[in-house]
């Protein structure tokens, strides 16, 4: 188990720089999916984890939001598709401790990433999903909940 230091700080530089797209799934890449997870189960992380947000400026994030189920991990995610109506909600982040923010979003979206294997995904996402999808992939553009 390899827990990893959180980065934190609106004027981050790594939380504050565009992340690399993965051209290869190699042994690397997925321990450091390994990392994620082991860190996010260590800080009770519920909702999601990009990779920045511990140091590495590569285009993977990681979704948990059912405790039940094993976290998603989505690379190099795309939003395909949004949706028009749109919800406004509180969000903080791990990041930025003790800040909250009100952030509008698209309340459906479909993303499009690879999976931890390569494969190509699609997913439907709406409502919780669908914030946390939103809110981890601006991580990866070195956009913070700050911003909005």
């Amino acid at each position: 188990m390899t827990v990893e230091k959180i980065e934190t700080g609106a004027n981050n530089p790594v939380l504050r720089k565009k992340s690399k797209e993965i051209k290869n799934i190699n042994s690397e890449i997925k321990e450091l999916i390994s990392n994620m997870i082991d860190t996010a189960e260590s800080n009770d992380i519920i909702a999601g984890l990009a990779a920045p947000q511990i140091g590495h400026s590569l285009q993977i994030i990681a979704v948990k939001f059912d405790l039940k189920k094993k976290p998603i991990i989505l690379i190099n995610p795309k939003i395909t598709k949004v949706f028009r109506r749109k919800t406004i909600m509180e969000e903080s982040c791990m990041s930025l401790p003790g800040i909250s923010v009100p952030v509008e979003r698209s309340y459906k979206i479909i993303a499009e990433a690879l999976d931890s294997e390569g494969n190509h995904v699609k997913i439907k996402a709406k409502g919780i999903l669908a914030r946390i999808i939103q809110h981890e992939i601006d991580h990866l553009n070195g956009i913070l909940i700050v911003d909005y």
